[in-house]
């Protein structure tokens, strides 16, 4: 029948209004922020007073009002809603009077079912006004707390404000000890003042008219000098470059190479020593910046340890900062190597790459000579191999065509040809050194090599090369035998 299902209806949405009460308290207790812990007010003697700061403000006032607003509005919806579904109880209670008196003894059933359904709706309204007292006690509760908040940052403000009153007391005092220091200090001045202004009158009562020419003349001599240090200064300015040196990620742009302070010199044969003076250097530079580019700048060099030089490709490798190696001239053997294997290489077009087979020598006794050549076979697998791998051809493949290119081996080409077989990555029109920042003075320095040099039997001028290291071997071109090692 229609009071039935209208029953039903109120049965099923009591419940429902009840638990959006309870999820509304529990999601306003969750929301609720923890009390704010006290702080003890503490602050060192300042030198100088400071400006009063501005109160701070508790948070928890704001959410307090935030939530007492939510509960009163929360309450009075609830209070409505209860109203609202009794007199839907007593609408439905008329109509099931109505009903009963109508039907007589058939409507004892349904009689049942509403006692039930009553009984049901009293409990339900019970829990909703248990949820309503709750809510007014979590909201006094909420009130109390604010008031000790409030209480708590009243006494805050009121230490700041005895701390803020003893330092101005402070700071008066100590301005009228210094307006008193201030006044001794002027009226020393002006005793001395006096006393320089009557010395001087009585200097100027001795002084002849001698005396006065030499002042001028000294005068004139100061004037002079200052002048000439002056002029001697803008000199050294003018010798200096000032301007800031741009470090780019991407030096090399529009075929022109930026080369920075970061610059190290591979010049000369690789010999001991070589591979500290680089990796010395690159260690600095990486240590200064890791991501600024560090250059090997490459100018002639013919090769030489290859101990050396595969210490020199490994601090390369591992540099975090990148390494950019170019070649100006000619870079063979172990040099051209390292500008081969190095990830960022340039050359002129002009310039010379030449690779070939490693050489050396061995002696002792067969079995001697067969272990040294087994670790110059070893060297040249872990070097020639990757650049071999880079040109996308064999070991075998690489030394057969040194030969094909010239009946000595020593495989030379100009930087345009070398780009192509991926000796070297890039062709540079041009190098900029920003790197020169002082004007270059002197005469033409010896080169290094010079106070190696030597002659022969045949008065023929050589290179003593140092002895090597165990298991090390030179690897560089030597066609006219300049380089010799112990005299050999």
């Amino acid at each position: 029948m229609p009071h039935f299902r209208k029953l039903l209806i109120g049965a099923l949405t009591l419940p429902s209004l009840i638990a959006c009460a309870s999820m509304a308290r529990t999601d306003d207790v969750a929301k609720r922020p923890s009390e704010p812990q006290g702080t003890a007010a503490s602050a060192a003697q300042p030198a100088t007073p400071a400006a009063p700061a501005a109160p701070a403000v508790d948070p928890t006032e704001a959410e307090v009002k935030r939530l007492r607003q939510q509960g009163e509005l929360r309450e009075q919806e609830l209070n409505a809603q209860l109203a609202s579904l009794r007199a839907e109880k007593a609408k439905l209670e008329a109509e099931l009077a109505l009903n009963a008196a109508k039907q007589g003894v058939q409507a004892e059933p349904d009689k049942t079912k509403l006692d039930a359904m009553q009984r049901a709706a009293a409990l339900r309204e019970a829990t909703l006004r248990s949820e309503l007292a709750n809510n007014a006690a979590e909201l006094e509760r909420m009130k109390q707390a604010q008031a000790l908040a409030q209480a708590k940052v009243e006494s805050e403000l009121a230490a700041n404000k005895a701390e803020l009153d003893r330092i101005r007391s402070t700071q008066d005092l100590l301005d009228m000890k210094h307006r008193a220091k201030l006044a001794e200090t002027k009226r020393e001045q002006e005793v001395l003042a006096a006393d320089n202004a009557l010395a001087a009158e009585k200097r100027k009562a001795d002084q002849s008219k001698m005396a006065d020419e030499q002042l001028r003349a000294e005068i004139q001599a100061r004037t002079s000098a200052a002048l000439l240090q002056e002029r001697d200064g803008i000199d050294k300015l003018r010798d200096l470059v000032t301007s800031p040196i741009t470090y780019t990620d991407a030096p090399f742009q529009n075929g022109v190479l930026t080369v920075s302070d970061r610059k190290i010199a591979l010049d000369g044969p690789i010999i001991t020593g070589t591979a500290d003076y680089v990796c010395d250097r690159i260690d600095y530079f990486n240590n200064q910046d890791r991501k600024a580019p560090i250059f090997i700048v490459i100018n002639n060099s013919p090769g030489g340890s290859v101990m050396q030089g595969y210490r020199i490709l490994k601090a390369i490798e591992t540099s975090d900062a990148p390494v950019h190696v170019v070649v100006k001239s000619f870079a063979a053997s172990m040099a051209a190597t390292i500008a081969t294997l190095s990830p960022h290489s340039y050359a002129y077009p002009n310039a010379i790459i030449l690779h070939h087979q490693m050489s050396g020598g061995a002696s002792g006794n067969m079995t001697d000579i067969e272990q040294e050549v087994k670790t110059m076979k070893e060297w040249e697998r872990r070097l020639a191999e990757p650049i071999a791998r880079k040109m996308g051809i064999t070991l075998d493949e690489f030394k057969s065509r040194m030969y094909s290119a010239k009946k000595s081996g020593d495989w030379d080409e100009f930087a345009d040809k070398a780009v192509q077989l991926k000796w070297v990555d890039h062709l540079v029109n041009e190098v900029r050194e920003e790197g020169i920042r002082k004007k270059p003075s002197g005469g033409r320095p010896e080169q290094m090599w010079f106070f190696m040099m030597d002659r022969d039997e045949q008065g023929k001028p050589f290179m003593r090369l140092p002895p090597l290291e165990p298991y090390d071997c030179y690897f560089m071109v030597n066609p006219r035998g300049f380089y010799r090692v112990d005299g050999r």
